[in-house]
């Protein structure tokens, strides 16, 4: 690798985190403004979701599916196999599933239920495939960067619920200090996610 390649890899870099850290304040700032309970806005801040452009009507169910116990992993949208606006919230127990105009029928899927997760991506979108029981649930259109994390999310959540993952302290502690080096600036954002697939083997 040349030094022009290593400075433009520096850069892209560089220039990756700029957008990400721009994304999340202005979803930080969208979702402070929602007429959510605290606790639930807190938990999407901190789990940084950003593709979020559901208005208060579509997401209040939210404050009664996810229960006191639950805590909200990540959020996407995108768009189901009836070519209705969804947004998928994987907490730590269930998958909710809010129809956009629709607010009044939030899909409960308890994570049990799911038995596999596949995400396909195309050029700027991720198509994913969950089996949950006997059937299939297609989602398309959900920006490229969210359904990786909200895929691997749902497959980590899953084994958890399933008691696959007996190991999910000791990971979560490593994860902790992953996420102290990358808040002093030790990893980047791609080597802190990297390293954070590595060890939840996703």
């Amino acid at each position: 690798m040349g030094l022009f390649d290593l400075f433009s890899k520096k850069q892209k870099n560089a220039n990756q985190s700029f957008l990400a850290e721009q994304r999340g304040q202005q979803a930080i700032a969208k979702i402070n403004k929602l007429a959510l309970p605290e606790r639930l806005k807190k938990q999407m801040i901190d789990a940084g979701v950003f593709d979020i452009w559901f208005n208060d009507e579509d997401l209040a169910p939210l404050a009664t599916a996810i229960k006191d116990e639950e805590i909200i992993q990540y959020a996407a949208i995108g768009i189901n196999e009836h070519s209705e606006n969804v947004m998928l919230v994987c907490s730590n127990r269930n998958l909710i599933i809010l129809k956009k105009k629709r607010s009044n029928e939030p899909q409960i899927i308890d994570l049990k239920q799911v038995k596999s997760v596949i995400l396909k991506n195309q050029l700027m979108y991720g198509e994913l495939s969950l089996i949950v029981g006997n059937r299939s649930l297609d989602i398309n259109s959900i920006n490229k960067v969210p359904a990786e994390i909200l895929a691997d999310n749902i497959k980590k959540w899953f084994k958890i619920a399933q008691g696959e993952d007996d190991d999910f302290d000791q990971q979560l502690e490593q994860i902790k200090k992953l996420k102290e080096l990358l808040d002093q600036g030790i990893l980047t954002e791609e080597e802190f996610q990297a390293k954070k697939k590595k060890i939840l083997d996703i």
